[in-house]
């Protein structure tokens, strides 16, 4: 599987990755081809004065995150299809807050937020209960802007589940919903799959 590094940082600044600068950190990141086996490190130089350097060290095995430290400042989410989206925070910077831009939620993405919270009423947005399937606990639940490759055919939603894999690094695994709307004009989901990242 290809691998690809999304570098990304809330505090703006110029990026080094293994001594070589690579310019200003866009809001977007910067994006660099990853092997399964790697030493990467990473230093984020800030515009604000007075701040410090932050430097960081990613060590994959296998495709697997080995480490990533320091632990307060570096959040990796393991996305399908080989994405690792790395976000750099200062020391002291505070989270972004949630929510700041709220997207209606389709019929899957409410279901997934429902049955996380445990709100049994997230069976009412199911055609029957064949449309159910094992997902097993997850801590969130995330947009995915891509239906990823090698999907099978036939499904029309997509999100992501987010399962914490230690302190600072999380897996998104993909779900995909193919639904219908029903005499009443609501729609259903008729049947899932969960594509694991």
């Amino acid at each position: 599987m290809r691998r690809m590094l999304l570098i990304e940082s809330g505090a703006r600044g110029v990026l080094a990755v293994n001594g070589v600068f690579c310019g200003p950190v866009e809001p977007c990141g910067q994006a660099f081809p990853c092997g399964g086996d790697a030493e990467v490190y990473i230093q984020l130089f800030p515009f604000e004065p007075g701040q410090a350097p932050l430097t960081a060290a990613l060590v994959l095995r296998g495709g697997e995150v080995e480490r990533l430290t320091p632990e307060g400042c570096c959040y990796m989410l393991l996305w399908p299809d080989g994405v690792m989206e790395l976000e750099l925070r200062m020391p002291g910077q505070e989270d972004a807050p949630d929510g700041a831009r709220e997207d209606a939620q389709d019929v899957l993405t409410a279901y997934l937020n429902m049955r996380r919270t445990g709100d049994a009423r997230s069976r009412e947005l199911l055609a029957g209960p064949g449309a159910e399937i094992a997902l097993g606990e997850y801590d969130a639940v995330v947009p995915l802007r891509f239906m990823p490759v090698g999907a099978p055919r036939g499904f029309d939603l997509r999100a992501g589940i987010v399962r914490r894999v230690s302190g600072n690094v999380a897996k998104v695994d993909a779900v995909l919903a193919r639904t219908a709307v029903d005499a009443a004009g609501r729609q259903r989901i008729l049947g899932m799959a969960v594509l694991e990242g």
